[in-house]
C-alpha cells in the first residue's frame, strides 16, 4: 500500500468516526439527521435527539418582575412535535419594529453558558430575559417605539416574531438594552 493510500484511508477512518468536522474545538460534534428534513438546522445533540427547531417550537413571554432597571421575563420555548428535542445555550433576540420589521438597536448580550435542555412533547423551558428601562430614563435617546422581539432559538437561523409593545433608542445610543441567558428547565426563569 503506497503512503498516499495510507493517509487517505486514515483521513477517512478519522472522518467516519467524527474525528474531523467544521465546529470550534472542544464542541461535540453534530451529524445531520437523515429523517429526509430539508433545514440545514436539523442536528441531533450527544443525547441522540433532534434540536428543537421553530416549526414546532412554541416562543412566547410569560410573566416576570420589575425592578428599578427594567423587568424579568421568562422567554419561554414549548415543544409542540410529537417527540423529544433539545435546546442548549442562549437565543439570540433583538427588537423590532413589528412583525417581518427593521430590526431596532444592538441585538442583545448573550450569556450561553447552559445545559442541554431535553422537551419531552408538550414540555416548556426557558431563558431569563432581561428589557432595561434605560430607554425611557435617558435624556438623549431619541425614543423608537418597539413592536417586538426577533427570537432565534439556540441552534437555529430561522426567526420567530413575538410580540411585545416597548421603547429603545436610535443610534448613537441604540444600547443594549437587552440580555438573555441560556435556555434552562422550567417555564418561569426569568435571570433575576
Amino acid at each position: 500500500m503506497s503512503h498516499t493510500t495510507t493517509v487517505i484511508g486514515s483521513c477517512l477512518a478519522v472522518t467516519l468516526l467524527g474525528g474531523c468536522g467544521s465546529g470550534p474545538v472542544g464542541q461535540p460534534g453534530t451529524a445531520p439527521v437523515t429523517t429526509g428534513a430539508t433545514s440545514a438546522d436539523t442536528r441531533s445533540d450527544v443525547t441522540g435527539h433532534e434540536r428543537c427547531l421553530v416549526p414546532t417550537l412554541g416562543v412566547s413571554l410569560g410573566p416576570g418582575d420589575n425592578d428599578m432597571r427594567g423587568a424579568h421575563l421568562p422567554l419561554r420555548f414549548t415543544n409542540t412535535a410529537s417527540r423529544a428535542c433539545t435546546l442548549h445555550g442562549a437565543p439570540g433576540v433583538s427588537y423590532v419594529t413589528g412583525e417581518g420589521g427593521e430590526q431596532i438597536g444592538l441585538p442583545a448580550e448573550r450569556d450561553t453558558d447552559g445545559p442541554v435542555v431535553t422537551l419531552a412533547p408538550g414540555e416548556t423551558a426557558s431563558a431569563g430575559l432581561f428589557l432595561s428601562s434605560a430607554p425611557r430614563k435617558t435624556p438623549d435617546c431619541d425614543q423608537v417605539a418597539v413592536g417586538g422581539l426577533r427570537v432565534h432559538p439556540p441552534g437555529t437561523t430561522e426567526p420567530v416574531f413575538v410580540d411585545h409593545e416597548g421603547t429603545a433608542c436610535a443610534p448613537p445610543l441604540d444600547g443594549p438594552f437587552l440580555e438573555v441567558g441560556p435556555v434552562e428547565p422550567g417555564a418561569d426563569n426569568t435571570g433575576a
